[in-house]
């Protein structure tokens, strides 16, 4: 099963890559985080299970950075996923499957970061290929995401009435999850080179440059809140774990190191913690880490939190 595939299907977590070699009988459960809420006090992650008949399902909730007061969020809309905020928290752009595709929603909500509640939503794409991942432009006029609809998956940026959608990478290398700084620069992987890299561009898609050019599959590219660093995974130690380097590539290091497959970063907006997910044994649970690698801590503890 390819990654199309897998997007396409809404399974946006890497735990999902296993799927395919599973025994149809063994029940997949896994828990990967998607947004951070703009006043940093919410991790928000989809929680996934297999049904009896192999077909996966996701519902989204969200959790306290002290592993308490998981509750559900964002009941409007199927398999909804990977929320992007406003500064102000009062909006958010996610992704949700509309007919078995994923398209872009854009939602004003009554209560900052409560996604159950909305005054006002808005379908912004309508693509016959999925839409992913959205990131708001420093000024908040501009959203960035990657699409299927070309050929491979490559990055688009759209007005925020969705409006003026043009293709930023018009390449035919696969590109996708972008993060856009309040330095104006986009951070996505991108395949170019012939495997995964952390790659930045401007805002407008000029300026172009490999920031990690290794061998290695360096997926997930995250800015922190200042536009000075970034966080990625790497296998390039054997699995994959979390690095941080600065926003021309130097200064590299690493800040997790321990058993499992460390994946999907985003950084809190305050600065004081990163999520992320970690699987072992196809499993997945959401967890943070201060940017210095100290404070580790496990804030899902279930397989699932998925209710009938």
């Amino acid at each position: 099963m390819n990654k199309k595939m897998l997007l396409s299907s809404g399974l946006l977590i890497a735990t999902a890559m296993t799927v395919a070699g599973a025994a149809q009988s063994e029940i997949i459960a896994s828990n990967g985080p998607d947004g951070i809420s703009a006043d940093s006090k919410k991790v928000y992650f989809q929680s996934w299970v297999q049904g009896a008949d192999g077909k996966f399902s996701s519902q989204h909730f969200s959790v306290d950075t002290n592993g308490e007061n998981i509750k559900r969020e964002g009941r409007v809309g199927k398999n909804i996923g990977w929320p992007a905020f406003t500064k102000d928290g009062k909006r958010a752009v996610y992704h949700t499957r509309i007919n078995g595709n994923a398209e872009l929603m854009l939602v004003d909500m009554v209560e900052a970061n409560n996604l159950n509640e909305f005054s006002t939503i808005k379908r912004l794409t309508f693509d016959k290929e999925a839409d992913f991942f959205a990131a708001w432009s420093p000024d908040e006029t501009k959203i960035a995401f990657y699409s299927w609809r070309t050929d491979v998956a490559q990055i688009f940026v759209m007005d925020a009435d969705s409006t003026n959608i043009r293709n930023l990478s018009n390449n035919t290398a696969r590109e996708s999850d972008p993060t856009w700084s309040v330095k104006d620069e986009i951070t996505f992987e991108s395949h170019v080179s012939g495997n995964a890299d952390v790659w930045v561009m401007n805002g407008d898609g000029t300026g172009r440059r490999n920031l990690t050019n290794h061998p290695s599959e360096d997926s997930w590219g995250a800015w922190s809140p200042d536009g000075e660093q970034i966080v990625f995974s790497s296998d390039r130690d054997g699995d994959h774990d979390l690095y941080v380097m600065d926003r021309n590539g130097g200064n590299l290091r690493q800040i997790t190191n321990k058993p499992g497959t460390d994946h999907w970063p985003r950084w809190s907006p305050d600065g004081t913690f990163i999520s992320f997910s970690r699987e072992i044994d196809d499993r997945a649970a959401v967890f943070i880490i201060k940017p210095d690698g100290t404070g580790e801590k496990q804030l899902t503890t279930k397989q699932s939190y998925h209710v009938k």
